[in-house]
């Protein structure tokens, strides 16, 4: 499943969910520059349900961003692009770090020459976080701000770091999360998808993660960790209620709070 329109979406199992998904354009703007992809079959992409059988669970989430539909352009596409040739052939032994962070190089010059080469798209790029899930280990990709949090054990942890300016600060103990979400020059990206003709895996925020059971697992867009303390998103992350309940809680939370910039939450099941 690719979408990067307002809504819930979600995979059930037994009426216990697998993943879900929540999106919104927020307060300010008209049209929602986020899109992600479940793991679900996907005639426009090419993603059957054999194919992620015998590859895994891959998500994808980016937050596009530039003038016009060119955000919207950069992010579906990016997303789009990945999870189709992540899935168009198996894994076959081959660490998925190393395809995601080659795919994420090749989705990177692809579409800094579409920016190049059509006025309507230049100045367009977007963040990426993908997430692939196999055999009880999660495997992260990330460039931008968009973040992945593991909830375990009533304790919410950020697995991804922020390419912005001002992430060293905080990395270096001179901020704290609370200031580093409030601080005004907490949007500046040092890096994107886009922004550069050329990256390579040293770009990328690359990790793995053992994923064990009652584990739940959070990708977001910078609309719902700039306007909600992650106090506030762990507080809604403990709460005895299902997935789709805690991603539309999110979401409110965030337009609740000022709802500036879109909104994307996606939330997976160990």
């Amino acid at each position: 499943m690719l979408m990067n329109n307002k809504g819930l979406f979600g995979l059930f199992s037994k009426d216990v969910a697998v993943h879900v998904a929540a999106t919104d354009m927020g307060k300010k703007y008209l049209h929602n520059e986020d899109a992600f992809f479940l793991p679900e079959a996907n005639p426009t992409w090419e993603v059957t349900n054999e194919k992620i059988e015998d590859s895994g669970r891959l998500y994808i989430l980016c937050d596009g961003m530039g003038g016009g539909k060119a955000g919207e352009v950069a992010s579906s596409l990016a997303t789009g692009w990945i999870a189709r040739d992540f899935y168009a052939q198996p894994l076959d032994g081959r660490k998925p770090t190393e395809r995601l962070a080659a795919l994420a190089c090749e989705t990177n010059a692809k579409l800094h020459a579409l920016a190049k080469n059509h006025d309507a798209y230049d100045g367009m790029g977007t963040t990426l976080v993908a997430a692939h899930i196999r055999e009880n280990r999660l495997t992260l990709v990330s460039i931008g701000d968009s973040r992945a949090y593991l909830f375990r054990d009533g304790d919410l942890r950020q697995l991804t770091e922020d390419h912005t300016e001002i992430w060293p600060l905080y990395k270096n103990s001179s901020l704290t999360k609370e200031e580093l979400r409030t601080h005004p020059r907490s949007n500046v990206l040092s890096k994107a998808l886009v922004v550069s003709e050329a990256i390579t895996a040293d770009d990328l925020f690359i990790t793995t993660e053992p994923f064990r059971e009652g584990d739940l697992f959070l990708l977001c867009s910078d609309g719902l960790t700039d306007m909600v303390p992650e106090e506030e998103i762990r507080g809604i992350m403990a709460k005895k209620k299902k997935m789709a309940w805690k991603a539309d809680q999110l979401v409110a939370a965030a337009n609740r709070n000022g709802g500036r910039d879109n909104i994307t939450v996606v939330l997976v099941r160990a």
